[in-house]
């Protein structure tokens, strides 16, 4: 379950797939996007040149307490009971650090929720809002050059995933597009299943589920939006 305390800043793009097309598109507002399905090739090809911002996976841990201390204030009692139903003292023990991407100053934290990650973003600036920090989808996490997240929700099937993309800025972060999908999973035997082509573009490398027939079939997958 996500928190109710989401930033809306900007409209929210709310799509469902029955993927039994291989491309679809649409349009709110100025937002446009396009779903296309794409060959393994260049799935692969991207792989090599991809828009990915890379992490590093440790911090000095002054800084990453002052941190801590900072989520520690904003755990809903839903984190709270999940907590104590694991057996942990505090919903701290639900929290990892992810990583800092230093170019874009950014602290990704992921909180354990019942069958998937929520993704914490931290700033350290001035404007950035610190009251609430607000949890995103987390699991897959994947953060651009330039500063976009996508992230997955699974619920209790593993073939219905939910897709954010946000955005986190000095003032705050907030979600620009969600794609729900009833029919696919990410294919969990990729070293990469979500990968940025560009700052608009999204690859996934996915399993199907549309029908019997094709049941367990790897599909490629290309996300291109408007902002």
């Amino acid at each position: 379950m996500t928190s109710k305390h989401k930033y809306h800043f900007y409209p929210i793009l709310s799509v469902l797939f029955i993927l039994t097309l291989t491309t679809a598109s649409g349009q709110v507002g100025s937002r446009s996007f396009n779903f296309n399905q794409i060959s393994e090739t260049e799935y692969r090809n991207a792989l090599h040149n991809n828009f990915n911002a890379i992490p590093l996976r440790t911090i000095d841990s002054s800084r990453l307490e002052k941190a801590l201390q900072l989520i520690d204030k904003t755990y809903s009692q839903h984190e709270i009971d999940l907590a104590k139903s694991e057996l942990y003292e505090s919903p701290r023990c639900l929290t990892s650090f992810y990583g800092y991407y230093p170019e874009l100053n950014i602290l990704v934290f992921l909180i354990q929720d019942t069958h998937f990650e929520n993704a914490i973003f931290l700033k350290e600036s001035e404007g950035f809002p610190n009251k609430w920090i607000d949890r995103f989808n987390g699991s897959y996490g994947v953060m651009s050059k330039s500063g976009l997240w996508i992230g997955l929700e699974r619920q209790d099937c593993d073939n219905y995933l939910q897709i954010e993309i946000c955005e986190i800025t000095n003032r705050g972060t907030w979600t620009i597009l969600r794609f729900d999908f009833k029919t696919i999973d990410i294919n969990e035997d990729e070293k990469a299943p979500i990968l940025w082509v560009n700052e608009s573009t999204i690859y996934l490398a996915t399993i199907e589920y549309n029908n019997m027939e094709k049941m367990g079939q790897k599909k490629f997958y290309e996300i291109k939006f408007e902002y």
